[in-house]
């Protein structure tokens, strides 16, 4: 199978990436030819100051199936721009997300992942962690919620918004836990979160006065979140 591909950085700096899989086994294209998997049949090196980058043609063998790729758009982490490769409609915020879209086994996500990103192994297992711990010291046990907020308008912006909590409430309205932008002018960046409720993921938009946050959370089952300010930390 002929391929081209490129390893032309995109924007905002995210780098591409090109998977090979065959056998149950995932490899990362690195720019030269792999016994079995690919042969680079040519190349183009196109000269660009420090964004030099290499167009490849490649033959790649009939049984091997290839990914290509990049860093997400928003965070910037391999999970995010795989999700996009294979059209995912979902994140892949789990370990099983990233196996399945792969079509690997966990062992071999692992391994790959360990090799290739070691950062997503961390990131993954603290999700993983974080919801053993609420879905362990809840009652009916834990789900994800997600809250998107964000493009106040300038009297609302001017009124405090985005120092306002996010806060989870229960089916009684009590609250639970909530998440308040971090100190020393980290924001929504780095929030503090408190109460039995844990922070999987957090994804920022560009847009109007700040543009849009959305917070994916563990939390007990039944719970909502919502961002107000009823009760504000300044």
């Amino acid at each position: 199978m002929k391929k081209e591909w490129s390893s032309e950085v995109r924007a905002r700096h995210r780098r591409p990436w090109l998977l090979l899989i065959k056998d149950g086994k995932v490899t990362r294209f690195h720019g030269e030819s792999i016994p079995g998997l690919v042969a680079v049949v040519g190349s183009d090196w196109i000269k660009c100051g420090r964004w030099s980058y290499t167009d490849y043609r490649l033959e790649i063998a009939d049984d091997v199936r290839a990914i290509a790729g990049g860093e997400g758009w928003h965070n910037g982490t391999f999970r995010e721009g795989l999700a996009g490769a294979v059209g995912s409609k979902q994140p892949l915020d789990r370990w099983s997300d990233v196996a399945n879209a792969l079509g690997v086994s966990l062992t071999e996500c692992r391994r790959f992942l360990s090799e290739e990103f070691p950062r997503e192994v961390e990131e993954l297992d603290r999700i993983e962690a974080d919801l053993e711990a609420v879905d362990s010291a809840s009652p009916t046990g834990a789900e994800e919620i997600t809250i998107t907020f964000g493009s106040p308008l300038k009297r609302t912006m001017e009124a405090g918004f985005w120092n306002w909590p996010v806060r989870v409430l229960d089916a009684d309205g009590n609250e639970v836990g909530r998440v308040e932008p971090g100190p020393f002018g980290h924001g929504w960046y780095e929030p503090t979160v408190t109460g039995n409720i844990r922070l999987l993921d957090s994804t920022h938009e560009g847009g109007h006065h700040g543009g849009y946050w959305s917070l994916r959370l563990a939390a007990p089952a039944g719970c909502r979140a919502v961002h107000d300010r009823e009760v504000s930390n300044g």
